[in-house]
């Protein structure tokens, strides 16, 4: 994997001969294992497997395998003490084949989907000679060029052995509450690059032989701010390992080695033939999309992008970044975090059915990212913030792309999409010492309540989790209160309104508000506060929500506490707010401080113009929607007043929504000549109000309503669109925003239908930044 690149010859001299610059070899670059991994002579692995297996015991070997990596998880669950590992399930254990291809995944953050096979990939590679591999060893990492997504992402690796091979691995991996670097809970918002990143440790051998290292493990432990927490959790690593290996090892004493090995090469094939069927109803052509970031550090107020694309050939995908933005700040991810993000989207959207055992789904996939760039970056890019920021924003973008190809595929695996992730993970981090000066740390990761987006027939799930950690549970109020020196004033549901709005809704959110309790004050290190909403709605639906930090100094609750009262409501509680930014410093929260934070509404699916009025009409009596958005967001006009009586006036809608959709085109640029298909050319529905027809010999994009012809299937759909651009904050109350924040000039683009002003697509863009060109498909032989 080694590039090379002509040096510029001195004028007047010979050329220069190539020279070999930077390799993919988890140093200087994110680690690419070469195929074949060169693993060296000395080291054996187990190979052989018997030619069949019959049903019953393939069965009886098969979920054994996949009960121990269960088993695996929960021993490590219960055996952690840190809120993030033992509650939020910020962890994965996974069983890999003697070459570190991964068998079976658990159901918890499936972003360390290819970690910890990198990660063992690279000590086959690097550490198998010196310090060698023996029976009772663990390597331990949390180099993100090697393989982790940031530092807190802990991998301790085992190999079990049969005689002198090595016959698979066992591996977890685990968030902890701190390693070190500039910013407590190591999520290092203000790093320009890595020496100001918690440290970041290659693969070293913390267990020889059976035997833990005190050096070893005392100068891991040296960085972190809460030792003992990370010692108590690493011990849980060791341990889970140990019952996952013993497990095995009894696996191989009762049916053999040689068949337990034919039944892991056949559950990988089984992964690789289902996608393969998968990828085969759907057509060659090319996906992409960009979402943005703000802010690359402390202080700074400037936008990013990030691009992905999918082309899809046959039974593959072929995976790239380019049009992303270079590496800059602490938004950057390596190599690993980008793959990571885009196969948890994959197996999640395609294969779910697959139950963890996805090793032969990523054969099908293949990356070609552009080093030095955000979405892979090069060493020395400071990357610890990627678990709170940018790996959520891949994954988004990750499943935005997918949902993009899959509504082209033939209607059963169509309908397998599940739409956008939140671009962040919402969240705080704070600390401090208690009463009695011990020092904690809080990582609430309270989002894991999360929601999820609206797919094309259904509506998102209200604090319906992520689809990345299916595992993940958020804590109650009162064990944060007994954790932490807090006392939480509320925690609710998000109103809905314009944001997540669509023909299908997403799901909504929460917000939660906070004050010390039981200390002198804390330090806020971490917090998520947008300017502009990140995430686009499918098909025309609103973007999802912004997310928000608020803070005032000075507040009166406790003299609320006095008068027998718990406010309720932030904006009436008063103080002096104070200013925010999107990546700012840590924060002071004195004792009579008051904090309040969002999740967010996840993103719809469709133009809110066609959601069913009697739909918006049961969640206003709900009261999940204000009464003031229905005809605001939806166009619905309501009769009656209180939530047993509140209906949509279907007559009075229709003129609305006709007056609606007037301005929209009244207000949009049109695209010209507008030509429409045959009445008898049959539509290939790709949602919301695009399909294709196929007329004249040729496939066109068309729009479902008004059967506008928007263009040939290989070029842009949205040349044929009439388009309404604005400021996003003009589109709703919900996206106002200051002057003085980035979003302020973020430009939100409409494609509409020319003939019906239906929206078609909407798209997020930097003002100066050209449209997209999101879909293009492969010509076919009839076309």
């Amino acid at each position: 994997m080694t590039e090379t690149v002509s040096a510029p010859a001195p004028e007047g001299s010979e050329p220069l001969a190539e020279t070999p610059t930077v390799v993919w070899d988890g140093i200087a670059r994110g680690y690419v294992p070469a195929e074949p991994l060169p693993v060296p002579a000395s080291v054996r692995l187990h190979t052989t497997a018997v030619d069949d297996v019959d049903p019953v015991t393939f069965e009886v070997v098969r979920y054994s395998l996949m009960n121990i990596n269960l088993e695996h998880g929960q021993t490590l669950q219960r055996l952690s003490v840190s809120p993030v590992t033992m509650i939020t399930r910020d962890f994965q254990p996974s069983i890999l084949t003697a070459d570190a291809d991964v068998v079976f995944l658990g159901p918890y953050l499936q972003y360390f989907s290819n970690a910890q096979s990198l990660t063992i990939k690279w000590i086959l590679e690097n550490r198998a000679e010196d310090p060698g591999i023996a029976p009772g060893d663990m390597y331990v990492s949390n180099d993100p060029f090697v393989g982790t997504p940031h530092q807190p992402d802990t991998i301790v690796a085992a190999p079990v052995f049969i005689g002198d091979e090595i016959f698979c691995w066992v591996s977890n991996v685990l968030h902890h509450s701190d390693v070190g670097g500039s910013v407590m809970g190591s999520f290092c918002v203000d790093a320009t690059d890595m020496f100001l990143d918690p440290p970041a440790f290659p693969p070293f051998k913390l267990v020889d032989q059976g035997r833990i290292r005190p050096d070893i493990e005392q100068m891991f432990l040296r960085q972190s701010r809460v030792p003992r927490n990370v010692h108590m959790d690493l011990r849980a690593a060791i341990s889970a390992n140990l019952v996952a290996a013993e497990k095995i090892t009894a696996l191989l004493k009762r049916y053999g080695a040689d068949t337990v090995k034919a039944v892991m090469n056949r559950v990988l094939d089984s992964g690789e033939k289902t996608v393969a069927e998968r990828l085969a109803r759907i057509p060659d052509g090319t996906w992409s999309h960009r979402m943005y970031a703000e802010a690359a550090h402390t202080g700074d107020n400037a936008t990013y992008v990030y691009r992905m694309t999918v082309r899809k050939e046959g039974e593959h995908l072929y995976v790239d970044n380019r049009g992303t933005d270079s590496q800059t700040g602490s938004i950057n991810v390596t190599y690993a975090g980008f793959v990571g993000a885009f196969l948890s989207a994959l197996t999640a959207s395609l294969a779910s059915d697959l139950a963890g055992a996805y090793g032969g789904v990523y054969r099908r996939v293949h990356f070609d990212l552009v080093p030095g760039t955000l979405s892979c970056a090069d060493f020395p890019a400071a990357v610890s913030p990627s678990g709170i920021y940018t790996m959520e924003t891949l994954i988004s973008l990750a499943g935005t792309v997918i949902g993009q190809m899959l509504a082209c595929a033939e209607p059963e695996i169509a309908r397998l999409a599940i739409g956008p992730a939140h671009p962040a993970f919402y969240a705080m981090i704070s600390g401090g010492t208690t009463a009695d000066g011990t020092p904690f740390i809080a990582t609430n990761a309270n989002n894991m309540i999360g929601s999820l987006a609206a797919s094309p027939a259904e509506d998102g799930v209200d604090f319906g989790g992520h689809f990345w950690i299916p595992e993940g549970t958020a804590s109650n109020v009162e064990e944060l209160e007994l954790l932490w020196p807090m006392l939480y004033l509320y925690r609710r549901a998000m109103p809905g309104g314009a944001d997540g709005a669509g023909r299908h809704r997403g799901g909504r959110g929460f917000l939660e508000a906070a004050i010390p309790w039981g200390a002198p004050g804390l330090a806020a290190a971490v917090y998520v506060d947008e300017s502009f909403p990140k995430v686009v709605g499918a098909r025309g639906a609103n973007p999802g929500s912004v997310g928000h930090f608020r803070l005032k100094h000075g507040s009166d609750v406790h003299r609320s506490f006095e008068a027998g009262k718990i406010p309720q409501d932030f904006d009436t509680i008063s103080g002096t707010q104070a200013a925010i930014e999107a990546k700012g410093p840590a924060l002071m929260v004195a004792e009579d401080a008051v904090w309040e934070w969002t999740g967010a509404n996840a993103t719809g699916f469709g133009d809110p113009l066609t959601r069913e009025p009697e739909r918006v009409a049961v969640d206003v009596a709900a009261g999940s929607l204000p009464a003031e958005a229905a005809e605001r967001v939806y166009g619905v006009v309501l009769t009656g007043t209180g939530t047993t009586d509140v209906a949509a006036d279907s007559a009075a809608t229709d003129v609305r929504r006709r007056d609606l959709l007037a301005a929209r085109l009244a207000a949009a640029s049109a695209p010209g000549l507008v030509r429409t298909a045959p009445a008898d050319a049959r539509l290939h529905l790709l949602g919301g109000e695009l399909a294709l027809a196929e007329f004249n010999g040729a496939r066109h994009f068309v729009s479902v309503t008004g059967r506008a012809v928007l263009g040939p299937v290989t070029g842009n759909y949205k040349d044929g669109c009439a388009v309404l651009e604005r400021p996003v904050r003009d589109l709703a109350p919900e996206y106002a925003t200051h002057k003085a924040r980035a979003g302020y000039t973020v430009r939100h683009r409409e494609y509409l239908c020319p003939v019906t002003g239906l929206r078609i697509e909407t798209e997020i863009l930097r003002d100066g930044d050209e449209p997209l060109h999101d879909i293009a498909l492969a010509p076919t032989k009839e076309s």
